[in-house]
């Protein structure tokens, strides 16, 4: 195989691990706005569980009502949950990206071969000095 073949192999296997990159980047980028979405949607849960336990508490009720706590204290619960299973999502693809940058691969660096230097003798082939 000649040294344009390997270059050319090469450039398409480096033309192929940047559209595999460029997958994972998009993927961690979309988990990480579902993860916004969700720290999102726990804010607005808290705040809800907050005005209803504020309600109760205004009506001297809280201690005696508290289990109408109970849905809006699941939701949040929920959510949380979701939170924790996206940053593990998101933890998973960042070390599947990791282990494929640690695997070794050909470069064209590493496979180029070394040209050895004839000495200058005569006149250059461009028609200049010698040196």
């Amino acid at each position: 195989m000649g040294f344009l073949d390997k270059l050319t192999q090469q450039a398409s296997e480096v033309a192929s691990n940047v559209a595999v990159k460029t997958q994972e980047v998009a993927k961690t980028g979309q988990l990480q706005l579902q993860l916004r979405n969700l720290h999102g949607e726990e804010r607005d849960a808290l705040v809800e569980f907050g005005r209803e336990a504020f309600n109760l508490h205004q009506a001297n009720a809280l201690a005696e009502r508290s289990g109408e706590l109970a849905g809006a204290a699941a939701r949040v619960t929920d959510i949380r949950a979701q939170i924790a299973e996206k940053e593990q999502e998101i933890a998973a693809v960042k070390s599947d990206d990791l282990a494929d940058e640690a695997a070794p691969s050909d470069t064209v660096e590493s496979s180029a071969e070394e040209v050895a230097e004839t000495p200058a003798t005569g006149t250059p082939p461009n028609g200049g000095p010698t040196v």
